[in-house]
């Protein structure tokens, strides 16, 4: 699908995304071991395109670089993510109006398909396209809005805490910055109404996140054409590209 966002990361959740695609690695070449010392006890030969079943660091991988894609592609409203909604602020809660939470299923807690119980949350920010000056001396805007991810953890290990810190905000203390924006309340008891709101209040991107966006773009722009077979990649561009595997897929466009 066509793009609809800008996406990038948050460096702390960049870092934590890096050691789950190298958790997940592990995983993988452990199982595919193991499985190849059984077939050769067995008399038989693990055929080559053998893929193991995920662990648990690497279906946590996948269903992140699926949530990525499902933001950057403005899917949050698939079924699988039923119940996702704005966060809000409260007294003992760190001011969160700017963001929102995408349920993600990872893990079977239970649930129906009317009220699923998904096991991770995905907290992130949106932001209006950045303003250019044109030639004819006139600012515009220009380009896609921006979602950055901020948080991406087990519920039971309030992803949203987890935001709140890494964006600078003291529980228990409302952001100037939001005045006269009104978030999505907390807490929510019930399911989300089907009209209501569940991504999160457009502000104007700050500086750090423009500038990760225009670098991203630079790495993207620099990649040879599609077909063309070009050499290796270079270590930073391919943790920006999306691959098969691997933390690159957290730097997606």
């Amino acid at each position: 699908m066509t793009a609809k966002y800008e996406v990038v990361v948050h460096p702390e959740l960049r870092k934590e995304i890096n050691a789950l695609a190298a958790a997940a690695k592990a995983e993988d070449e452990k199982t595919r071991a193991e499985r190849k010392a059984w077939a050769a006890m067995a008399g038989q030969q693990l055929p080559d395109d053998w893929k193991p079943p995920r662990g648990p660091a690497g279906q946590q991988l996948d269903a992140f670089v699926e949530a990525m894609r499902a933001l950057r592609e403005g899917r949050e409203r698939d079924p699988k993510y039923r119940g996702s909604k704005q966060l809000g602020y409260g007294p003992q809660s760190h001011d969160l109006r700017d963001t929102a939470e995408l349920k993600v299923p990872v893990f079977d807690r239970g649930g129906t398909p009317e009220f699923p119980a998904q096991s991770h949350r995905l907290v992130y920010r949106e932001f209006r396209p950045p303003t250019v000056l044109r030639e004819d001396g006139t600012a515009a805007r220009e380009g896609l809005p921006i979602r950055q991810l901020v948080a991406f953890n087990d519920r039971g290990d309030e992803p949203a805490a987890v935001a709140g810190e890494r964006l600078g905000r003291v529980r228990g203390m409302a952001e100037s910055d939001l005045r006269g924006v009104v978030g999505g309340g907390r807490p929510e008891i019930g399911r989300v109404r089907d009209d209501a709101q569940i991504t999160p209040h457009a502000m104007e991107a700050p500086p750090d996140v423009l500038a990760e966006v225009r670098r991203l773009q630079g790495v993207l722009a620099a990649s040879p054409p599609a077909g063309t077979n070009p050499p290796a990649p270079a270590p930073e561009a391919r943790v920006n590209r999306p691959g098969e595997q691997g933390p690159e897929q957290a730097q997606e466009k």
